[in-house]
């Protein structure tokens, strides 16, 4: 029986071996075992507890999602989503 998993990454633009090794590689995994029903998120509301250059954050926002996907995330096995998106 698979689960129902939810997980984020910030998007801090430092995404680098540790995050991939990390978080993102399990990702993987686990999009890709089709009994689990995955939700992926840039956490991008938990990046503003410091400050951030709205520009730069809107850039590593974009650079996260792209990482997800050339990772090997399928967006039609798992939702990816940014957290900011959504309002409730």
């Amino acid at each position: 029986m698979g689960k129902k998993i939810f997980s984020g990454v910030q998007p801090t633009g430092n995404l680098h071996l540790g995050n991939y090794l990390g978080a993102i590689k399990n990702f993987v995994k686990l999009n890709n075992d089709n009994e689990n029903k995955c939700i992926f998120c840039v956490v991008d509301l938990h990046a503003i507890t410091v400050k951030q250059d709205k520009n730069q954050l809107k850039k590593n926002i974009r650079e996260t999602a792209a990482t997800f996907l050339a990772s090997g995330i399928d967006p039609s096995k798992s939702i990816i989503f940014n957290q900011s998106q959504v309002q409730a």
